[in-house]
Parts: C-alpha cells; structure tokens; sequence
C-alpha cells in the first residue's frame, strides 16, 4: 500500500516527451496515408486517359475504315439519286465521304455548340445497314417493287439507298405494308411528290433496275466529330449524326481535350500516300484522301497530382502544363478502306 501511496503521475516533461513521440508517430502515418492517396490517384487518372485515349481512337479509327461506303456499286454515275434536295450531304450521295475543318476558330458551331478553339473538325459519310443486320431485300415479281424480310425494321420516312454491283438509287421510304416481325416479307413504297409534311421528296418513282435478293437496302449518314466543352466544364469529343430522318449530337468520350487531323492523298497513282495535308475545302482535293492520321491529347478529368508535363505533337509544337492534370498523347494513322489500292 506504501508505494501505491508514493505514486504521483507522470511529470510535464514526461507528457511532453509523450506527446512529441505520438506526434512523430502520427505524422509518419498521414505521409504513409497522403503518399497512398497520391499513388492512388495518380493511378486512377492515368487509367482513366489510357482508357479514354484507347476508346476514342478504336472508335475513331472504325469509322474512318467504314466511312464512303455506298454499297458495291464502282461508279457514283451509276447511283440515282431521287431526292428532291440540292445541299448537304444527301444531295451527294456517293461522294465526299471525308470531308473536315482545320483549325476550328471560335465562331464555328456544330448543331450550335460551340467547337474548342484550334481543334481540328471530322467529317465521315458513308452508310449502313438499314436493315440493322437483321433482314434483307427479298425477290419480287413486281417491277419496280421492293421487299425486304418481315424482320427488317425500316419505316417511312427513311432515306435509304438500294444498291448492288450495278447500280443504286437514293430514294425516301414513303410507307411500308406488313407487320414487323409478322412473318411475311414487308414492300416498300417510294412515291414521288409531297406525301408527308417534313419527309424529303422523291422526284421519281421509277427505280434504274429491278432490285432483289442480290442486292442490299443501306441507311445514309454523315457523322461529324469535333471536340467541345462538357458539361463537366473540360472538353469531350463529340458526335453529330444525321441521317435522312434524324439528326443527334451526343458527347462520346470525355478528356479529349484536342483533336488534330492530317490527311494522306496518293497523287501519283501507285496506291501509296505521298503527301499529308490538312483539310481543305476543295471538294476534289478531299476525294483524293486514302489515310487520315489522328492525333488526341487526353487529359485526366481533374488535379491527378501531376509535375509540369511537356507534351510534343507531330508537327513539333511543345507546350508545357502545370496545373496537375496528366495528359497523354494519342496517335494513329488509319486506312479508308473504301478508297484507293487496299
């Protein structure tokens, strides 16, 4: 009982001592905490630009091989466009499948958005499946007529172009018999004149040949890609679509914060490029283009911790960053298939 009762506690110097250890030993566990936090975050940003990076230009590089697709038909004289418009794309169907803008300034809008300043503008046409992959043109005994398999999912309104190895027409969809998914071949009309008020008019009604189980019912569109601000407050790459019927503009990838394009033309005639160009406006010099060469800089969607970066594009201009944000650059150099040697 004595030595409990000469007990007196610890001493101030013992406490501060006690405290100072502690403290030691807590600053060394939030640099443990803070260097895992950094390392996570790092990881995490780098990530998510490898896969936005990876994503755009995979997707990018896809529609660049599909776009100026009209169908197996050699010749665009042999395509008879039926379409009662004389601008936009529609009214060249067949032809300038790669168009673009250079250099975007800042009065230039895509579908009223306004497109970052200095990125450089895609323009893709081409088509597609009308049928989605899931039906097809049958034969018909009917001249004039067409028929495709109850389940293919067209409707009125359309602009579609009816192609094969022969020749194609470019006509509206004005209304089409039998059930979806009922069982029996669904016709297709085409007539000529005013049928709905916003539909694009057909001009004829005759088709240039008789169209059947060889041949095959395509979907035209135009696809511009450019990169504008999100709604995040950085830029994304951006889509608009338009088709005969529909017209969408929807953001693709986010972090893409610029975009460059160069366009390859083989001016002599062996199949290779031998010169890479910016985009021009000159109709007959784009129709010349068999590569494109794409170039995005991803950036991480916020502050990854990141020291100053010096980011080299391809035509040797360096810029510096330091405000955190990782960045990587992208590059690929793409065939469009449907033009020039393979």
């Amino acid at each position: 009982m004595q030595l409990f009762g000469q007990q007196r506690g610890l001493s101030l110097i013992e406490l501060m001592i006690g405290i100072l250890l502690s403290s030691l030993l807590l600053l060394g566990v939030l640099q443990i905490f803070q260097s895992n936090s950094d390392t996570m975050r790092m990881q995490t940003a780098f990530s998510r630009v490898q896969e936005s990076g990876r994503f755009a230009i995979d997707l990018l590089s896809k529609e660049i091989r599909s776009a100026d697709y009209w169908g197996c038909v050699s010749d665009v004289a042999s395509i008879d466009n039926h379409l009662n418009v004389s601008s936009g794309f529609l009214a060249s169907i067949g032809a300038d499948g790669v168009q673009g803008i250079d250099n975007a300034d800042s009065s230039e809008k895509v579908d009223s958005i306004d497109v970052v300043d200095g990125t450089d503008i895609l323009i893709l046409s081409g088509t597609m499946d009308a049928c989605g992959g899931v039906g097809r043109l049958v034969d018909t005994s009917v001249p004039g007529e067409l028929k495709v398999t109850s389940n293919c999912p067209i409707t009125a309104g359309q602009v579609v172009l009816v192609s094969n190895c022969l020749a194609a027409d470019a006509l509206t969809i004005t209304g089409v018999s039998g059930t979806l998914g009922g069982g029996s071949d669904r016709v297709i009309a085409h007539a000529a004149g005013s049928v709905k008020s916003g539909w694009i008019e057909n001009t004829s009604d005759t088709l240039t040949m008789s169209y059947g189980a060889d041949s095959r019912l395509l979907l035209p569109y135009q696809r511009t890609f450019f990169i504008a601000q999100s709604a995040a407050g950085t830029n994304s790459l951006f889509m608009r679509e338009v088709t005969g019927s529909s017209d969408i503009t929807q953001e693709l990838v986010p972090g893409i914060e610029d975009m460059q394009v160069s366009y390859g033309r083989d001016t002599t005639g062996n199949g290779i490029v031998d010169t890479w160009q910016n985009a021009s406006s000159t109709l007959s010099v784009m129709a010349g283009v068999t590569a494109i060469k794409l170039q995005l800089l991803v950036a991480s969607e916020g502050n990854a911790g990141a020291g100053e970066q010096k980011i080299t594009e391809l035509d040797g201009t360096e810029t510096t960053y330091s405000d955190g944000r990782l960045r990587k650059l992208y590059v690929a150099t793409v065939k469009v298939r449907n033009r020039g040697a393979m």
